[in-house]
């Protein structure tokens, strides 16, 4: 057994004498329901956050209340981890650039256009809601277009491209048939002198650089300035109210600076823990933005790293989950592949509902259940949600029981039928045990991926039941 291998097998918490939860089940995702008060996050998350600093592993945490950036600086003294903590925020000196990150990081694909437009796209689409989804689309691939060609001409000027550069040349583009030939825009635009630029090295482009330059300025030139202007704002629009939050600081500062002072890297090679300071309820839409950006950084670098070459567990943690869902699935698609990047996906959330929402669904549907799915360890603390509720006892499953009857007439009769019922009814887990001050204990229900709890094993039930109820202490 390999080094790696023996540490994916180490158990980080029990859930009983018999039954470990190891660092490979980790990575086979969590989910934490729990209505407010029923100890999800004081007790499980507790121990499950300690489980993973005490053992070394690094990650991301999400913000969504105020006092979580606080609580992991709290974790991290109390397993001897501080020294291991990053703490981005406006004030703490650090900065990440998204794009400088994306075109200069090491591996194939870095400097791709289209990933950076990946990136654009999954930011545009933060926070849109789900009505009229495909007329917001619509606008979005136009905005696609035009940041695609504004990249193209600023990587062939060899100028920097940041949120902040790419908003300064769209805004200097031509408006007008034959503005550009004028000599007030040819002196004042910023796009003209990133085409000036490129003049000064067209000597040194390669046949596939004249091509999309070729592209690129039939488009910014003379297709953009001949749009009617009533769309051509809307597309402009499209880029620019997602882009304006990071024009002013200290947003500038911190995003567009061109240069990263912490990197997804560190997580996995120096064991780093990175608290994106900027929570949701302080900071709106904007903290969404900020959190959602580096999730998404930080996924695309774990999925594509050689786990043979840099082997340890990484770890994001989103508390308030359904605050932090990015748009078109993407959080399904990283739960179906990050077991094998060995990612440990936690997410913590009141109810069923909120994912539902999230994800644009009256009701819990196929998208939720299907995330849901791939998240092989789920805790059912208390809950007053009936969605929540039945999801979890339809989960846990059924069984047939004898149900006894009896009816008086002239004589007394006896009978018993066989009815299909849930092992756990929905309105048990409205009844787990809270914990309060002098009962510093949570009760929950544990669903382990169809697995069988060793400790639930008996002559009857040789395979054990996929189900736990056991207690979480403070």
């Amino acid at each position: 057994m390999t080094n790696a291998t023996a540490e994916l097998l180490k158990p980080l918490i029990r859930f009983s004498p018999l039954d470990d939860w190891t660092a490979l089940d980790a990575c086979e995702g969590t989910v934490i329901f729990g209505s407010p008060g029923s100890g999800k996050t004081s007790t499980a998350a507790k121990q499950i956050a300690h489980s993973f600093l005490t053992n070394g592993m690094g990650g991301l945490v999400l913000t969504a209340k105020p006092d979580e950036t606080q609580t992991w600086i709290r974790y991290a003294r109390e397993t001897g981890r501080e020294k291991d903590l990053i703490i981005f925020n406006a004030e703490s000196g650090h900065c990440f650039d998204p794009i400088f990150y994306e075109y200069h990081r090491p591996g194939r694909g870095a400097a791709d256009i289209e990933n950076i437009i990946e990136l654009f796209s999954t930011l545009l689409a933060i926070g849109k809601t789900h009505s009229g989804a495909s007329a917001d689309r619509f606008w979005e691939l136009a905005a696609e277009q035009l940041m695609r060609v504004v990249i193209a001409l600023l990587a062939l000027a060899e100028q920097p491209i940041s949120i902040a550069s790419i908003n300064e040349v769209i805004e200097s583009l031509p408006t007008r048939a034959g503005e550009s030939e004028t000599e007030a825009w040819q002196t004042n635009s910023r796009c003209a002198a990133v085409i000036n630029a490129i003049r000064d090295r067209t000597d040194t482009l390669t046949p596939e650089q004249w091509s999309d330059l070729d592209l690129a300025s039939r488009f910014a030139l003379q297709t953009w300035p001949e749009m009617d202007e009533r769309p051509r704002s809307s597309i402009q629009m499209t880029f620019s109210g997602m882009a304006s939050r990071f024009l002013f600081q200290p947003y500038n500062r911190l995003f567009c600076s061109g240069k990263c002072t912490f990197l997804p890297e560190q997580t996995t090679l120096q064991g780093k823990i990175v608290v994106c300071d900027f929570s949701f309820l302080q900071y709106g839409e904007t903290g969404r933005l900020i959190n959602c950006l580096l999730k998404y950084c930080f996924q695309r670098s774990w999925l594509r790293r050689d786990v043979i070459k840099d082997p340890p567990c990484a770890f994001l943690w989103q508390d308030e989950f359904q605050t932090f869902l990015l748009p078109r699935g993407r959080d399904n698609a990283f739960q179906q592949t990050c077991r094998s990047a060995r990612v440990a996906n936690v997410c913590i959330t009141q109810n069923i509902l909120n994912i539902s929402e999230a994800l644009g669904e009256q009701n819990p549907g196929s998208k939720s259940k299907s995330f849901l799915g791939n998240l092989m360890l789920k805790v059912f603390f208390q809950n007053n949600d009936n969605d929540s509720n039945t999801y979890a006892a339809d989960l846990i499953g059924k069984e047939y029981r004898d149900l006894k009857g009896s009816s008086v007439g002239r004589e007394v009769s006896m009978s018993r039928n066989q009815h299909l019922l849930h092992k756990v009814e929905p309105d048990e887990f409205t009844r787990l045990q809270k914990p309060s001050p002098e009962m510093p204990v949570a009760e929950a229900i544990v669903y382990a991926g169809g697995k069988g709890f060793e400790i639930t094993k008996t002559e009857d039930c040789p395979d054990g039941q996929s189900f736990l109820r056991t207690g979480f202490s403070r």
